[in-house]
């Protein structure tokens, strides 16, 4: 009899196995089960990658993933090129306009475990002042920016700007915790020269498949 085949009386029947998907434990107390429970989720590491967002920007924002609004701060991202893009309402020329980390490190998640040393290998997508990031004053005709053929050979690259805009209360102004993350998976601060207003933002990046041939 296979080792894995349910005995009558044995633990061995709530063992939770697949060859084909991987296990992950979510303990938070945002999850349903609340704090001190677990939710288990199966998920198929041939789909993509689990990318967990951190964003700061200095206006309100709105982002987008291929062109949708992500539903959650850890959307499967199927492997392949894509597209983020940002349109932020304001921004002020001389501070961040935008710190962004999309990472996926299975033996670095806080609130997240998996069961399974084919969870993947550590992706991130990291803001920085490498040219890859690039912005336009202008609004654009369509939804065309957010696709990675779009051609963005009048958008300009965005520029380092590590200084946040100061807090109206300096005093009560403790820098947010998600500023503190975004620092250590490497990110860096962005910003735009101009008039300051209403700005668009997008970064092409690719997420290679490991399981291809």
């Amino acid at each position: 009899m296979d080792e894995r085949e349910l005995k009558l009386n044995s633990l061995a029947r709530y063992v939770k196995a697949s060859e084909l998907f991987v296990l992950e434990e979510h303990g938070h107390c945002e999850v349903p089960a609340g704090c001190g429970g677990v939710v288990l989720r199966w998920r198929n590491p041939r789909a993509g990658v689990p990318f967990t967002m951190w964003l700061e920007t200095d206006g309100p924002c709105e982002m987008y993933l291929d062109g949708t609004t992500p539903t959650s701060a850890r959307p499967l991202v199927p492997f392949g090129t894509h597209v983020l893009a940002f349109e932020i309402a304001s921004y002020h020329p001389a501070y961040t306009t935008l710190m962004f980390a999309g990472v996926y490190k299975p033996d670095d998640e806080t609130h997240v475990r998996t069961m399974d040393p084919r969870g993947g290998t550590e992706t991130s997508v990291l803001s920085a002042a490498d040219g890859s990031w690039t912005y336009s004053l202008d609004e654009p005709e369509d939804d065309a920016w957010m696709r990675p053929d779009f051609d963005d050979d009048g958008w300009r690259p965005m520029e380092l700007r590590p200084d946040r805009r100061p807090a109206e209360d300096p005093e009560r102004d403790s820098e947010p915790y998600r500023v503190r993350r975004l620092r250590e998976f490497g990110a860096v601060g962005l910003g735009v020269p101009g008039r300051g207003g209403r700005v668009w933002i997008r970064k092409v990046f690719t997420i290679s498949d490991p399981h291809a041939a």
